[in-house]
């Protein structure tokens, strides 16, 4: 699979495009194209194939299923910027991003087992622990939820010491219509969010 930020970047630069010429060109927004770049990212093919043919390269790889899919190390880099600019909103959307795909790629694909590489234990170790937890969740219910195995490392996380949800604090009600909704894989870790939640269209 190819590196999408050091890629991206050969590409635009060899063109002699700035990023603002390239998100008109390929009609992708500017602040996509940074965050390709700084590695922030982790780009669909259809996304990276735009850019690239906007710059002028031709890409003639067919792109298998997995092409879409983002690695757990990958999502934990993404959330871990997200969260040092402060911005909890697009780290939690990067988590469902990372999530959803791997539950739709397995849904598209009943009987196949993920590549090792996309539900590896990230070695990014700098994210708060309720972070952590989330992510090995998350990822451990996409395999549950499609009927694959677990990886040991996802159920390894400890559970958080109080009931956590992803966002602003939910009242006491919407706290218990919540948990009616969360599965067990998640109430086993103190974390609270519904099944829908991780798929994504």
């Amino acid at each position: 699979m190819i590196q999408p930020a050091r890629t991206l970047l050969r590409a635009r630069r060899s063109a002699g495009l700035s990023q603002a010429a390239l998100a008109r060109r390929s009609a992708i927004a500017q602040s996509t194209i940074s965050r390709i770049e700084s590695g922030a990212l982790d780009p669909t093919w259809s996304t990276m194939q735009a850019l690239l043919e906007a710059t002028g390269w031709e890409v003639n790889a067919a792109a298998g299923p997995e092409s879409d899919l983002i690695a757990p190390e990958t999502a934990a880099r993404s959330i871990a910027t997200q969260l040092g600019h402060g911005n909890i909103d697009a780290a939690a959307r990067d988590l469902t991003e990372s999530v959803g795909r791997l539950i739709r790629y397995l849904d598209e694909h009943p009987g196949v087992e993920p590549p090792a590489w996309a539900v590896a234990a990230p070695k990014t170790a700098d994210l708060p622990m309720m972070w952590s937890t989330f992510l090995a969740t998350a990822f451990a219910y996409a395999l549950q939820s499609t009927g694959r195995a677990v990886s040991p490392w996802m159920l390894a996380v400890p559970a958080l010491p109080d009931e956590t949800a992803l966002g602003d604090e939910p009242s006491e009600r919407f706290r218990e219509w919540l948990r009616a909704r969360t599965p067990e894989v998640f109430r086993q870790k103190n974390l609270l969010s519904r099944a829908e939640d991780w798929r994504i269209a």
